[in-house]
C-alpha cells in the first residue's frame, strides 16, 4: 500500500470520526438551544403574568385607599346607615373609565361583620370567622393587599381601615377584584391560562361560583378554557406542579409554565397554569444556527476529501507503479502456493488423513485399472476385506486416541506384508481392504497368515497392551465379479461370513454367502416390522424360595410370535439384532410392556414378586435410557421395588467405572440390580463392592454338573460365600434336578430358577403357576 492511498485511507477515517462528533455537538447545540428558547419563553410568562397581577393590585389598593378617605363613607358608617352608600355604582364606573372589571366593595364594623355590600347577598359572617388568616389585621388596623381565597373564590382583595373625623377606628373598607380581565389580557398576548386553586383550600370554598374541579383542584376560571382544561385532565394538575422552569408537552403541542401563588404562611394557595403553543413560538433562529452549522460542517468535510483527493491523486501513479512491482513479485508466489495446494489437495483426495493410506476412493480407481489390465492379460486378482475385530470395545474402553494410534500400527504392520505392487487402502472406521493383482489362490493365503502372524503380536501403546484380530473376506477376479462394486460387495459379504463364524479367520467368497445376505436383510426387516406390529412377547419363568416353595420373582424372557415361522426363541435374532443395534429398540419394547403387565398383575392382586427384565450394554449406555426409565416409572405408576434389572457380569465389566455411574442413577429410583451369569465375567473385588447391586445369579453352567463335579461345587461355594459376605442376594439358574435343588439350599442358596419347577411361560400360565405357589 503506497503512502499516498495510507494517506487517503486515513484521512477518510479522520473525516468520519470529524462528521460522527460534529453531528452529535450539533444535536446538542440545538438541544441547548431549544431548552434556553423555552427558558426564556418560560421567564417571559412569568414575568408578563406577574406584572399584570402588580398592576391589578396597585389599581385595587388606590382604589381602596382613595374611597378611604372618603368623608361620605365615614360619615354614613359612623351614622349607622351603611344602607345610603351606593358603591355599586362606583363599580360600574371603574369598569368604564378605568378598565377595571368585576371590582366589588364590602364595608365592614370595626368587629369585622359586613354592614355593607356591593353584591346582593344577605350572609353577614364576621371577618374573623369567614378569614381566620386576616385576624391580626383586624386587631392591629393596616392597609393589606393580597390575593385570597373567600367562600366562593380566589381574588385580589385590598382592606383599608376606616376611621372617623376624630381618628377613631369605624371599620373596614374591603375591595376585591376576580381574575378574569387578568386571563383576558394574556390571551390577548398569545397565552393560555388556568387559574388552578390547591387542593387543600377544596373545604373553604363552601360557596363556591362553579363546581369545576380536576382532583382536589378548583378551577377559578370558567370561560375560555376548553382545550387546556382538557390538557390538564388528561395529566392531572399535580404533572404540571413539579419543581421545574418549564413543561415541554409535544404530544398536545404546548410549552408550559407554572406561577405559584403563596398564602400569608407562604404556603400554595393558587397556580397559574400558563401554555403557549409550540406552533407560535418564533423558532426561525435556532433554525438558522442548524443550517449555518450543517453549512459549515459540509463545508469542511469538502475541504478535507478534496485535500485528500489531491493527495491520492498525485500519490496514485505511484502507488500503481508499486503494486505492479508487487504483484509480479507475488503472481509467481501464488502460482508455486496453487500447485503446492493442489498437489496436497489431489493427495488428501486420495488418502486417509490418519494412516497415510489410499482411501476407498483411489482404492476403487486402483481396482479399476487392475481389473482392465487383468482383463487384457487374463489374470487373477484378489481382493481383501479385513474388518478388526471388537475394535469398538478397545475404543470405548480406552479412548478414541489410544483407538486411533492402534489403526495407525495396524495400517503399518499391513503395509509390511504386501508386495510395492499391491494396495493397502483404510476404507473407513476399522475396515481395510487389500488389492492383490496377478495372484493366486495359494498366494493369498500366503499372505493372509503373514498378516495374521503380525496383527496377533501385542500393540503397546500409552503403557496399555492390546491384543486384537482381524475377520477377512476374500473376493477373487474374474470368478466372484467383473467391476470393483461386485468384487468388493462379495469381499464384505465374505467377511460378514467370518464373523458370524467366530471370527479370527478368513473366508472366500461363494454363491451361498449372497444368500446370507439376503437372509440377514430379511432378517432385519422382519425385525422392524415386529416392533411395529407388537410381534414380541414376553414368557416369564418363575423364582422359588425352596424353603418355602413360594414365588419369589419371575424373570421375563423374550420370544418373537413370527408371523410366518411361528414361535421364535431369543437365540434365533438376538446376535443379530446386538451386531445391527436393533437390541437398543428392543429392550426399550420388551422393558415397558413387561413394566405395563407388572402393573397389571400387582391390580389384580397376584403376588409376582421381583420382575426381572434383561438389559443389554447398548441399552444401557444409550444417552436416553436412564431419562426413558424414569419417564416410564413415573407414566406406569409401577412400584419400582418390584422391579429388577439383570445385566450381564460380562458387559459391567467392560468400562466398570461407567456401569457404575450409570447403575447408581437406577438404584437411586428404588430398582434392584442383579448381574446375571455370575462367574463368567472375571469381575473384580474391588469392583463388585462398589457395584450397587443386590443380588448375583450363578450361571447355569456352574449348575449343570452339581453336586457330581467338584470344581463346580467349589465354584458354586465361593459365589455363595462371597455373596453372603457382601450382604447379596444370591439364585441359581438352569437348576433341573432334585438333587441341584438340594444341594443349593444345603449351601444356603434358597432362590431357585430352573426347568425344575417351571419352563418360561406365557401370561395365562404364569397366572395358573402365580395362583398354585401363593
Amino acid at each position: 500500500m503506497s503512502r499516498g492511498f495510507r494517506v487517503f485511507l486515513v484521512g477518510f477515517v479522520l473525516a468520519a470520526i470529524f462528521y460522527s462528533f460534529s453531528y452529535v455537538y450539533i444535536k446538542q447545540r440545538l438541544d441547548d438551544l431549544r431548552d434556553k428558547k423555552y427558558q426564556e419563553i418560560s421567564k417571559e410568562m412569568h414575568n408578563e403574568l406577574e406584572l399584570l397581577i402588580q398592576e391589578k393590585s396597585e389599581a385595587i389598593l388606590l382604589v381602596g385607599l382613595t374611597l378611604s378617605q372618603n368623608r361620605a363613607i365615614s360619615a354614613v358608617l359612623s351614622s349607622k346607615r351603611p344602607k345610603k352608600l351606593q358603591l355599586d355604582e362606583l363599580t360600574s364606573l371603574l369598569e368604564r373609565y378605568m378598565s377595571l372589571h368585576n371590582v366589588r366593595f364590602q364595608v365592614l364594623n370595626s368587629d369585622g361583620i359586613p354592614v355593607y355590600k356591593s353584591w346582593n347577598s344577605n350572609s353577614s359572617k364576621n371577618l374573623i370567622d369567614n378569614q381566620s388568616d386576616i385576624e391580626k389585621l383586624i386587631r392591629i388596623p393596616k392597609v393589606r393587599s393580597t390575593i385570597t381565597i373567600t367562600d366562593y373564590d380566589l381574588h385580589f382583595q385590598t382592606i383599608v381601615p376606616l376611621y372617623d373625623k376624630y381618628g377613631r377606628l369605624i371599620g373596614f373598607l374591603e375591595t376585591i377584584a376576580n381574575f378574569n380581565s387578568l386571563v383576558s389580557k394574556l390571551k390577548m398576548k398569545g397565552y393560555q391560562t388556568l387559574l388552578v386553586v390547591d387542593k387543600h383550600y377544596k373545604k373553604h370554598l363552601q360557596d363556591k361560583n362553579s363546581n369545576l374541579f380536576v382532583g382536589d383542584y378548583y378551577i377559578v376560571n370558567t370561560v375560555d378554557k376548553e382545550i387546556l382544561l382538557n390538557v390538564v385532565k388528561e395529566h392531572g394538575v399535580d404533572y404540571f406542579l413539579k419543581d421545574q422552569e418549564y413543561i415541554l408537552d409535544t404530544e398536545d403541542n404546548y410549552l408550559f409554565s407554572v406561577v405559584k401563588i403563596p398564602d400569608i404562611n407562604q404556603n400554595p394557595m393558587a397556580y397559574f397554569i400558563i401554555a403557549k403553543p409550540l406552533y407560535s413560538i418564533d423558532m426561525e433562529d435556532i433554525y438558522n444556527t442548524r443550517y449555518n452549522l450543517i453549512q459549515s460542517l459540509v463545508a469542511i468535510v469538502v475541504f478535507v476529501l478534496l485535500f485528500l483527493y489531491i493527495i491520492y491523486t498525485i500519490n496514485y501513479k505511484k502507488f500503481i507503479q508499486q503494486q505492479n512491482k508487487l504483484l509480479e513479485c507475488s503472481v509467481e508466489e501464488k502460482n508455486e502456493e496453487l500447485e503446492r495446494q493442489s498437489k496436497e489437495m489431489k493427495y488428501l483426495a486420495h488418502h486417509d488423513l490418519l494412516t497415510a493410506l489410499p482411501n476407498k476412493n483411489l482404492f476403487r480407481d486402483r481396482l479399476q485399472q487392475a481389473i482392465k489390465h487383468a482383463k487384457r492379460e487374463h489374470e487373477s486378482i484378489a481382493i481383501l476385506f479385513l474388518d478388526l475385530d471388537r475394535f469398538k470395545e478397545i475404543n470405548d474402553t480406552y479412548g478414541h486416541d489410544i483407538g486411533d494410534t492402534l489403526l495407525q500400527q495396524v495400517a503399518q504392520r499391513l503395509f509390511s506384508c504386501v508386495r510395492s505392487e499391491d494396495t493397502v487402502a483404510r476404507i473407513g472406521g476399522d475396515e481395510f481392504t487389500v488389492l492383490l493383482p496377478n495372484t493366486n489362490q495359494v498366494s493369498v493365503v500366503k499372505v493372509i497368515e503373514k498378516i495374521f502372524n503380525e496383527i496377533k503380536k501385542p500393540f503397546s501403546i500409552s503403557n496399555v497392551e492390546l491384543h486384537t484380530t482381524f475377520s477377512v473376506g476374500i473376493s477373487i477376479y474374474k470368478q466372484d465379479g467383473e467391476t470393483p462394486e461386485i468384487l468388493l460387495r462379495n469381499a464384505d459379504t465374505a467377511m460378514y461370513k467370518v464373523k458370524d463364524s467366530g471370527k479370527n479367520s478368513y473366508q472366500f467368497y461363494n454363491e451361498e454367502m449372497t444368500e446370507l445376505v439376503r437372509k440377514r436383510l430379511e432378517l432385519d426387516a422382519d425385525i422392524r416390522n415386529g416392533l411395529k406390529n407388537h410381534e414380541f412377547i414376553a414368557y416369564y419363568q418363575p423364582k422359588i424360595d425352596a424353603t418355602t416353595m413360594k414365588v419369589v420373582g419371575l424373570e421375563s424372557l423374550i420370544r418373537w410370535n413370527h408371523p410366518t415361522r411361528g414361535l421364535l426363541f431369543p437365540v434365533e435374532f438376538i446376535p443379530f439384532a446386538e451386531e445391527v443395534g436393533l437390541i437398543v429398540e428392543i429392550d426399550k419394547y420388551m422393558l415397558e410392556m413387561c413394566v405395563d403387565q407388572l402393573v397389571k398383575w400387582t391390580n389384580e392382586g397376584y403376588n409376582t414378586g421381583k420382575l426381572s427384565i434383561n438389559v443389554s450394554t447398548k441399552k444401557l449406555e444409550s444417552d436416553d435410557f436412564r431419562t426413558d426409565l424414569y419417564k416410564l416409572v413415573e407414566r406406569s405408576g409401577v412400584d419400582p421395588k418390584r422391579l429388577e434389572l439383570e445385566i450381564l457380569e460380562s458387559q459391567i465389566m467392560r468400562d466398570p467405572e461407567r456401569s457404575i455411574d450409570i447403575l447408581r442413577s437406577i438404584r437411586s429410583l428404588g430398582i434392584s440390580i442383579s448381574i446375571d451369569d455370575f462367574g463368567t465375567g472375571y469381575s473384580s473385588l474391588s469392583y463388585l463392592k462398589k457395584l450397587p447391586v443386590s443380588k448375583l445369579k450363578i450361571d447355569r453352567s456352574f449348575i449343570v454338573d452339581v453336586p457330581q463335579d467338584e470344581d463346580d461345587v467349589a465354584i458354586v461355594r465361593t459365589i455363595i460365600a462371597l455373596a453372603k459376605s457382601l450382604g447379596l442376594e444370591t439364585i441359581a439358574e438352569g437348576v433341573e434336578t432334585k438333587s441341584q435343588v438340594e444341594f443349593l439350599v444345603q449351601e444356603g442358596c434358597h432362590n431357585i430358577q430352573g426347568y425344575y419347577y417351571s419352563k418360561p411361560l406365557p401370561i395365562e400360565d404364569c397366572e395358573e403357576f402365580m395362583k398354585k405357589y401363593r
